[in-house]
């Protein structure tokens, strides 16, 4: 069957495709082997249904060197098959890993500064314990009305809100927001503009180019730092943010349950202050050891 298959590429074009030999099922497996082993690539190998059916059919019918050679030769073939399958795998685990976290709007970034210490995470982590004062701090409703300029980016302005922040700038006259409304300037071109810009647009008075100028840098200056304050500490903070990724991550069933929190004795007073500032009355439980909610309710 291999010599015919060989003619029959010896006489082919290279447009036509020569079929795989056809031979009767018991054989199958063993033509397979024997084509794999000549380097005949353009055979596919069989799908095998099972562990059981991939290694069956040991090549015997040689010398014992030549079926140990093959049945060796084989058996690293089904190694790296198996160990492509894991890898495969793998891929596809970390495909839906990243797609956990990348998922969502830009607004659900939440960049928070803890007493000067700044931490990003996302809002379904900041509001996974449903009774904290996180999630109620950062739920739908309050989050769309405390962020949602500021989350939508000054370039995004439309003219008519440029116009409008142009009113609000102390010490600026409405003739000035006037000039912006008819020069239709939108965000993007505000944080752009320069003094040879508002004059060109008619802003002709000095002092006025310096307030406006010294408006539109603040504003974007603004923009690049938006950020929620905590005033606490940054070491227990980031110890419950950690906890609380964790915690996210075990949700997506991508991780065993994480452990509690491990601080340091000097800081395990605090530490517990912030836990039952965020989550208080029973919902601590979630971030302290049972024996020191125990201690706590004995008082």
């Amino acid at each position: 069957a291999i010599v015919d298959y060989l003619n029959e590429l010896a006489i082919s074009s290279e447009d036509e495709r020569t079929n795989i030999p056809t031979i009767e099922d018991e054989y199958k497996c063993l033509l397979s082997q024997y084509m794999v082993l000549f380097g005949l690539s353009r055979l596919e190998r069989p799908a095998f249904t099972d562990e059981h059916s991939k290694r069956a059919y040991p090549v015997v019918r040689f010398s014992k060197d030549i079926n140990e050679a093959i049945n060796e030769k084989w058996e690293s073939l089904n190694t790296l098959q198996d160990e492509i399958t894991s890898l495969e795998k793998s891929f596809v685990d970390e495909h839906h890993f990243i797609d956990s976290f990348v998922s969502g709007e830009k607004k659900d970034i939440i960049r928070l500064n803890v007493s000067g210490t700044v931490m990003t995470t996302n809002r379904a982590t900041l509001t996974i314990v449903e009774d904290s004062v996180l999630a109620q701090q950062f739920d739908d409703t309050k989050w769309t009305v405390q962020g949602s300029n500021n989350m939508r980016g000054v370039k995004e302005w439309t003219a008519k809100e440029v116009s409008e922040w142009v009113k609000n700038v102390e010490g600026i006259k409405q003739k000035a927001s006037k000039l912006f409304k008819k020069n239709e300037i939108n965000g993007l071109e505000l944080l752009a503009l320069n003094e040879f810009g508002l004059e060109k647009m008619g802003v002709n008075r000095q002092g006025t180019i310096c307030l406006l100028m010294k408006a539109i840098k603040q504003l974007e200056k603004s923009t690049q730092d938006v950020s929620t304050l905590i005033e606490y500490s940054p070491y227990c903070f980031g110890k419950i943010l950690d906890y609380l990724r964790l915690k996210y991550v075990h949700s997506k069933e991508l991780i065993d349950e994480p452990r509690l929190p491990t601080v340091s004795n000097d800081q395990k007073e605090r530490y517990e202050k912030v836990v039952r500032y965020y989550f208080p009355a029973e919902s601590a439980e979630f971030l302290l050891p049972q024996k020191q909610n125990a201690c706590k309710r004995k008082r």
